[in-house]
């Protein structure tokens, strides 16, 4: 420990060393790959890596925790977001990634919503024909029923790949829930977070056609990063879009929690 940080902050510094070491050795793996190179030495290193990474953000769960008291007793999943913006400016932060929108049944009528919750309708994008260089925007509905019908509004990622039906769900901000701070509040306290300095970002789902309900899709989760203190909905780096989009793409090498600090947060109910 430095003699100028916190246990909290010295943990949180090791996390972020080691994101940056587990992206080096997962570049490392795909290059031995690509030239046909033995990858086993290799992917060991990544696996302790990994268990190493796990330990430091389980340590710092507990430390948030303790610091941060009932705020940390959020809810398991993501059961509402928020997405604020209209299909042009959705339009013109694709195409800044060199992503052409296209409308196969029409715009969408995106409306600005506080709350968008499980079976609502919510904008996704998702490939068109095939391309790269463009995708669909299209509202379908958040949730399909399960075999207990129960909604399926959050996926496990977990030891998956998703080679097909991949898609992009649009927001800028979700939700958490807590117990109130105040004893004498009925309700849960409502914490709003959202991406510093981005006006939209993209969590990764997957969409399928159910008979009950039609064309539905529904949000990863993963392992919580050191922003979010239990399991949490896989948002996407900006660079990694196009990428979700392809399924030729391991899922498992987009799927990553953000760095520390990628995300604020503010009470709003």
């Amino acid at each position: 420990m430095r003699v100028d940080e916190t246990e909290l902050q010295m943990v949180m510094r090791h996390v972020r060393d080691g994101a940056a070491i587990l992206a080096r050795q997962t570049v490392l793996i795909a290059r031995l790959a690509a030239l046909r190179l033995p990858t086993r030495g290799a992917e060991d290193l990544l696996v302790l890596l990994e268990r190493v990474q796990s330990a430091h953000i389980l340590h710092l769960q507990r430390l948030g925790r303790a610091a941060m008291g009932t705020h940390s007793k959020g809810r398991a999943m993501c059961n509402d977001y928020r997405l604020m913006v209209n299909v042009a400016s959705v339009v013109e932060d694709f195409a800044d990634l060199k992503i052409k929108i296209r409308f196969g049944e029409g715009a969408p009528n995106l409306q600005a919503r506080q709350d968008i919750k499980i079976t609502d309708l919510g904008a996704i994008v998702r490939t068109f024909d095939g391309a790269r260089d463009e995708a669909e925007l299209v509202q379908r509905r958040w949730s399909w029923p399960g075999p207990n019908k129960r909604p399926v509004y959050n996926f496990r990622s977990e030891g998956r790949e998703f080679t097909s039906n991949r898609c992009l769900i649009v927001a800028d901000g979700f939700y958490e829930f807590t117990d109130p701070k105040d004893p004498k509040k009925k309700r849960k306290d409502k914490w709003l977070f959202s991406k510093k300095n981005e006006p939209i970002f993209c969590i990764a789902g997957i969409w399928r056609d159910m008979p009950e309900v039609g064309q539905a899709f529904t949000m990863l989760t993963m392992e919580p990063g050191p922003d979010i203190n239990d399991r949490q909905i896989v948002i996407l780096e900006r660079s990694s879009w196009a990428h979700w989009l392809d399924p030729r793409v391991s899922a498992k090498s987009l799927i990553r929690p953000l760095p520390t600090g990628t995300l604020s947060v503010e009470q709003v109910g």
